[in-house]
């Protein structure tokens, strides 16, 4: 979607021109970095690499201390790294991937954005691994998968929110975005993976960050690092929002973003921005070009998600240090910024097979989140669509705060925004839905290897753990849907013991992958 239709999607996300200081200090707490913190440079978490077409790789979840800054919190992570591994591979690799559950409760592994199957040891986020349990995921890609940044993350119904804060989950890139795009084939990869954390003062998880809590952001692990680039040099800079629930207004001092790929697509008209908006599990690379030598603050402004949703303080994020380097040669200029023409095309809507209506709506009482009425429930199937249909759904928002709508194995056209048509700009898997306010998208359900059950859900964690979330088969139309009945779900129940909530609605202080 295009930015200015972003920024009316998400309406009153930005809470006017704050002030990077304007939350400096929470109850007499000094929380936002200066320039003078961005002592350490950026750096890129722990990488895997796939080798001769495969990636074999352990993943260890256990609850970790972490020290964010002058901040020492009570984490989980995978292999020790709060930030998160980095998987790349290729298309047409095979991820091996082994997750080893140390952790008091169960978790499991959800690899958002992929095109592959949903069902046994594939991307099934169904399937919970108990404590002490190990669980061998088995992921092909396509020779044909789309390449870009993606993501893995815990999806644990009622403590994803608390375990993905705790830190557990990680970027996979599949390779071939700079192919699509060539004019950043030589620039310089910057990943920037953005994880929230809100500590209470003995470095448990807080209740989801509000004004009066503390609420730190971090990029790579890290509290405010430097990012070194010359005058003149263009790097490439993907983000991923990796949080449970921020949305983030980033701004960069004296300098404008080239937005060239949402959602690992390339888009079809890179955007020239002062701003950058995104919200939960959406990623956006951007071209960043530096100005005069000098010291340049990138800034997270504060953001609202409505008069019923949360609000997050600003806070510097890192620090753009442009400055000559006489160890190598002045950087050559940024070429023509072309995208191939066989990168991202819209979704064909010559014929379209059914038409549904998905509404988000909330209970301020009860504290509970619906899809269509009606909460999450794993033995329900709540849609049923035949394998090569072509479908449009309107998603609707009945709620006073913002929503984000996902699904998983497939990307989705906006074709709409309040009744107003949007021009097709690239496909994506997260999408806004405004306040009371409506999108049109469409969606091809034609690939075989999307076969069998997942989700659609607010990738809000808050609002997914308290019911906003559905499920949906995908159906070979000579074989029929699967019989109705439990899914593999069994493992939700494992090590609760004080770990996780009884219900959505009961105390929400950390319990779960970050101790209570």
């Amino acid at each position: 979607m295009a930015t200015a239709a972003l920024s009316a999607a998400i309406g009153g996300l930005g809470c006017g021109p704050a002030a990077a200081g304007q939350f400096d200090t929470l109850l007499g707490i000094q929380i936002n970095p200066s320039a003078r913190d961005a002592t350490e440079p950026l750096t890129t978490p722990l990488e895997y690499r796939s080798q001769n077409g495969q990636l074999n790789v352990t993943l260890e979840a256990r609850e970790t201390p972490v020290r964010l800054g002058k901040d020492l919190i009570h984490g989980a992570t995978y292999n020790g790294v709060y930030a998160g591994p980095v998987l790349r591979l290729k298309p047409g690799d095979v991820l091996h991937l082994r997750l080893v559950n140390h952790l008091p409760q169960a978790t499991n592994m959800h690899f958002h954005g992929m095109a592959v199957s949903p069902q046994g040891h594939g991307d099934n986020a169904m399937h919970m691994v108990g404590p002490g349990e190990t669980w061998d995921y088995v992921i092909p890609i396509p020779r044909d998968h789309p390449p870009g940044v993606y993501w893995f993350h815990t999806h644990a119904h009622s403590f994803a929110e608390r375990q993905v804060m705790g830190g557990l989950s990680g970027t996979l890139v599949v390779e071939g975005f700079q192919d699509q795009v060539p004019a950043t084939k030589p620039l310089r990869e910057r990943m920037f993976a953005l994880k929230e954390f809100s500590p209470n003062p003995k470095g448990d998880l807080n209740r989801v960050p509000k004004p009066f809590n503390r609420d730190i952001k971090t990029i790579n692990g890290q509290l405010m690092p430097r990012i070194d680039i010359q005058p003149g040099e263009t790097q490439l800079w993907r983000f991923s929002d990796q949080t449970a629930n921020t949305y983030f207004r980033l701004r960069l001092e004296g300098h404008a973003f080239t937005i060239v790929g949402r959602d690992a697509q390339p888009v079809v008209q890179p955007e020239r921005v002062s701003e950058l908006m995104f919200g939960p599990s959406q990623r956006v690379d951007v071209l960043v070009t530096a100005g005069p030598a000098g010291p340049y603050k990138l800034i997270s402004e504060m953001t609202s998600t409505g008069p019923v949703g949360d609000i997050f303080p600003a806070q510097n994020m890192a620090l753009m240090v442009s400055a000559r380097d006489p160890a190598q040669p002045p950087p050559a200029p940024l070429g023509p910024i072309e995208v191939s023409r066989t990168a991202t095309t819209p979704i064909p809507g010559g014929h379209i097979d059914a038409q549904r209506v998905i509404i988000f709506s909330e209970d301020p009482v009860t504290g509970l989140f619906f899809i269509n009425h009606a909460t999450f429930d794993h033995t329900r199937v709540d849609l049923k669509v035949p394998l090569g249909s072509v479908e449009e759904w309107t998603v609707r928002n009945a709620s006073a705060e913002l929503h984000t709508f996902h699904i998983h194995q497939v990307k989705f056209q906006v074709i709409s925004l309040n009744g107003r048509p949007i021009p097709f700009d690239g496909l994506v898997d997260t999408v806004n839905v405004p306040i009371h306010g409506e999108l049109k998208i469409r969606l091809a359900f034609t690939d075989p290897k999307i076969v069998g059950r997942f989700m659609y859900h607010c990738h809000i964690l808050e609002h997914e753990d308290k019911g906003m979330m559905a499920q949906i088969e995908v159906y070979d139309p000579k074989v029929g849907p699967m019989p109705d009945g439990d899914m593999d779900m069994a493992g939700m129940d494992h090590g609760r013991g004080g770990a996780a909530p009884a219900s959505p609605q009961t105390d929400r202080k950390s319990s779960h992958a970050p101790r209570s």
